[in-house]
C-alpha cells in the first residue's frame, strides 16, 4: 500500500506501508498503517492539556488513538470519517489496547484498498441467495407468492439486500450480513413450524424476508459501516414498513388481512418497546419471528466472541457488558483443573442486586445504559 503525505516543509512524501490490521496490533508495538477515522473528539486532561481522541477502524475491528501534541490543529486537519496514515506506539491502559499517535495524515481514498476496511460475510453470497430463493419457492399462498415474486423482481432492492450489513457492530456487522441473517432466521422458522404445524409458515417466511429489509436504507457502508441520517432518524422498522407498503401498492387486490398481519410482524419483531418494538407481538407468528430473530442475532455475536483468536488459550472470555456476564470457552488442553471465573467491577456490582441493588456501582449502571442503547440501535 502506498500513499502520499506532507512533511513539515509542505513537501509530498510517498509512503510504502504494508497494511497492519487492528486485530494484529499488540501492546508495546510500533505501528505504521492506514486506518479509517470513525470518530474524533477534542478533550481536556485533568492538567488542562487538550488532546485529540480518535476511534480508528478497519475491517478487523476498532481501536482508540490519542494525540497529545498539536491536538487543536490536527482536530481540524483529520477527517471526521475518512482514511488516514498513522505512526504510533501501542500500549495497554486500564485493560484497553490503544495507540499513542506521533503522526497522523489524511490520505486520498483512491490510494487505499476498500477491501481492507469493510468486513465481508464469511459465507458465499450467491449460495445464500439461492437458499433464500429455495425457501421462497415453498410459499404456497397465492397473495404471498405474488409479493415474493415482486421482491425477487426488484433488481435494485435485491442487489442492495445482498450487500447490506445487518448491524453496525452487534451481529452480522459485515457486507452480506443482512442476507445471511435473514436466511438463518428463516431456517429457524422452518424448524419451529415443523414442531408446531399450526403456525402459518407462509406468513412467517414472508415476514422474515421483510422484517429487516429497512436496513438497506438504515446503514451506509463506504469505508466503514455506520448509520445513515435516515437510519438514525427513522430506523429500519419504519423504513421497512414504508418499503413494504410501496411494494403492496403495486399488487392489485392484495388481501387487507394478510397485509395487516405482515405489517405487524415488522412492527413487533424486536419483541419489546425497550428494544425498539413499535408493537408487542400479538400473534403466534409474531412471537416466533421475534424469538428466531433474537436467537440468531445473539448466537452470531457470541460465536464471534468465542472465535476471536485473541485469548484462545483462556478458559473465559473478557467480561461482556452487553450480556452482563463472561462466556466459557472451554478448558485449554494445558489446564488440569477448572479455573475460577474472573471478576470484573461490573460483575461485582451486579451481584449486589440480589440485596436490592443498594451497592450497585455507578460506572456499571452507566455502561449498561450505553450498552442497552447500542443494542437497541443494532438489533
Amino acid at each position: 500500500m502506498s500513499s502520499d503525505k506532507v512533511d513539515n516543509c509542505g513537501n509530498q512524501i510517498e509512503l510504502h506501508v504494508a497494511k497492519l490490521y487492528v486485530s494484529e496490533i499488540r501492546s508495546d508495538q510500533e505501528v505504521e498503517t492506514h486506518l479509517v477515522v470513525a470518530e474524533k473528539q477534542l478533550r481536556v486532561a485533568r492538567n488542562g492539556t487538550r488532546f485529540l481522541t480518535l476511534k480508528l477502524a478497519d475491517k478487523s475491528g476498532e481501536i482508540t488513538g490519542r494525540v497529545w501534541e498539536r491536538a487543536e490543529e490536527l482536530m481540524a486537519a483529520v477527517p471526521s470519517r475518512g482514511p488516514v496514515f498513522i505512526r504510533a506506539r501501542s500500549e495497554t491502559f486500564r485493560d484497553e489496547l490503544q495507540l499513542q499517535i506521533q503522526e497522523i495524515v489524511a490520505v486520498p481514498r483512491e490510494q487505499i484498498d476498500p477491501a481492507d476496511f469493510l468486513p465481508v460475510c464469511p459465507v458465499n453470497i450467491d449460495q445464500l441467495f439461492e437458499t433464500l430463493k429455495g425457501y421462497i419457492a415453498t410459499v404456497k399462498r397465492r397473495p404471498l407468492q405474488r409479493l415474493m415474486k415482486a421482491f425477487l423482481g426488484d433488481r435494485e432492492l435485491v442487489t442492495r439486500f445482498k450487500q447490506a450489513p445487518a448491524a453496525k457492530s452487534i451481529h452480522h456487522a459485515y457486507l452480506g450480513g443482512l442476507l445471511e441473517h435473514t436466511v438463518s432466521v428463516i431456517g429457524l422458522i422452518v424448524k419451529i413450524c415443523d414442531h408446531y404445524p399450526a403456525l402459518d409458515k407462509d406468513m412467517l417466511i414472508a415476514g422474515a424476508i421483510w422484517h429487516d429489509v429497512g436496513k438497506i436504507e438504515e446503514f451506509s457502508y463506504d469505508l466503514q459501516i455506520d448509520y445513515s441520517h435516515v437510519g438514525r432518524l427513522v430506523g429500519h422498522i419504519g423504513l421497512g414498513l414504508d418499503m413494504l407498503n410501496d411494494k403492496l401498492r403495486t399488487l392489485k387486490a392484495f388481501p387487507a388481512a394478510e397485509a395487516m398481519l405482515l405489517k405487524h410482524l415488522i412492527l413487533s419483531h424486536h419483541g419489546d418497546s425497550k428494544f425498539g418494538a413499535v408493537k408487542l407481538p400479538m400473534t403466534r407468528e409474531a412471537l416466533v419471528l421475534h424469538f428466531a430473530d433474537d436467537v440468531d442475532a445473539k448466537m452470531n455475536y457470541v460465536t464471534r466472541i468465542l472465535s476471536d483468536p485473541a485469548g484462545q488459550d483462556q478458559a473465559w472470555t473478557p467480561y461482556q457488558p452487553l450480556f452482563e456476564r463472561f462466556f466459557f470457552r472451554g478448558l485449554p488442553d494445558s489446564l488440569e483443573e477448572l479455573p475460577k471465573e474472573p471478576e470484573a467491577e461490573e460483575a461485582r456490582g451486579l451481584q449486589l442486586n440480589i440485596w436490592g441493588g443498594k451497592g450497585e456501582k455507578l460506572e456499571s449502571r452507566r455502561r449498561r445504559s450505553e450498552d442497552g442503547a447500542q443494542k437497541r440501535e443494532d438489533q
